[in-house]
């Protein structure tokens, strides 16, 4: 079986990418409060530092979705045990929870692709260098695509007509609001063949003061992750951002029903950006949202895969109920 890396991230698309930052980021500090996408942060060390959050004792999300995988991995092997499949991981980073589905996928001699895509070039190929260390050779082909999640869906749409799974993990739908979720996972759908299934992972609602604590650590993890974009900032686009002259925060907003990162400026002061041309004043304590992580009932989600032509396969929860994996199957 082989184990590739496909950059996807060059030319013409690269320069179309940063573009898009660029946008972005002028959009997002003209609003009144300034808010960043979150998407910003990903460069190699945006995804190292998002591992790092993946692993604290605290963030459920991420131990939820582990005790999901490892209590309900025959649920999805008996799903997709028919035929070959292939296994598309949509924002990949290192791959931690998802290879609790491949060792069992392998070790039940399924033969299969697995295609991990995403934007950061170094996590998709130390992703790929470390599953070809560990699992050639096995009944797994892996293909890893360094690629925006639409132009890597392409490129697999065009070449083969294996069965897909696609997986969408770690609560990132939560990153979008409502009606962005619906538009970004209608582009999903149109992407794949009826009889495709999407696995979504869902954080559930639930107490505010157990939100509040998954997204404050006491270690620092999370202000030094949403810092990180402001040397992402000075590197991409010329800015002059210090980072001693901001602090971090999360908040749980119960009217958007998202917890919701905010950088504080901790004195007035303006930043320059020499890519735009353009200055931008901070007061003192004027706080920039950098992230935004909705929190579903299981209602929403039901209606969220009527929306996006699916029907509902599954829900696949942990035991305390705190988060959901939901399998949905694209309507013939």
């Amino acid at each position: 079986m082989s184990f590739i890396y496909q950059n996807l991230r060059s030319g013409i698309v690269a320069a179309s990418s940063d573009d898009q930052f660029a946008q972005a980021v002028l959009k997002g500090l003209t609003r009144e409060p300034k808010r960043l996408p979150s998407w910003l942060i990903f460069d190699d060390r945006g995804s190292e530092l998002f591992t790092e959050i993946t692993q604290l004792a605290g963030y459920h999300p991420a131990q939820c979705e582990f005790e999901i995988f490892q209590n309900h991995k025959q649920v999805v092997t008996d799903l997709l045990a028919k035929s070959p499949f292939r296994v598309i991981e949509l924002g990949a980073g290192d791959g931690g929870k998802t290879q609790v589905l491949l060792d069992h996928f392998i070790q039940s001699q399924l033969t299969f692709d697995y295609v991990p895509i995403d934007i950061s070039e170094g996590a998709i190929k130390g992703l790929v260098a470390m599953l070809e260390s560990r699992y050639a050779p096995s009944t797994m082909s892996v293909t890893g695509i360094g690629a925006d999640y639409f132009d890597g869906l392409r490129a697999i749409k065009e070449t083969s007509n294996l069965r897909n799974i696609v997986l969408f993990l770690g609560s990132t739908i939560g990153n979008m609001e409502l009606s962005q979720a619906e538009e970004f996972l209608g582009k999903v759908r149109e992407s794949l063949n009826p009889g495709d299934y999407v696995m979504i992972g869902f954080d559930l609602m639930k107490h505010p003061k157990t939100l509040y604590a998954a997204y404050n650590d006491s270690t620092g993890v999370f202000e030094r992750f949403n810092l990180h974009l402001l040397d992402v900032l000075n590197r991409k686009l010329g800015a002059n951002f210090a980072k001693k002259y901001f602090v971090q925060q999360g908040h749980y907003n119960p009217t958007t029903h998202a917890v919701e990162s905010h950088i504080y400026s901790t004195q007035k002061q303006e930043v320059y950006f020499e890519a735009l041309g353009k200055a931008f004043s901070f007061g003192a304590w004027e706080s920039m949202q950098t992230e935004h992580s909705y929190k579903y009932t299981q209602l929403e989600i039901e209606e969220l895969a009527e929306k996006s032509g699916c029907r509902i396969v599954k829900h696949l929860f942990d035991p305390q109920r705190y988060f959901v994996d939901s399998v949905w199957e694209v309507k013939k």
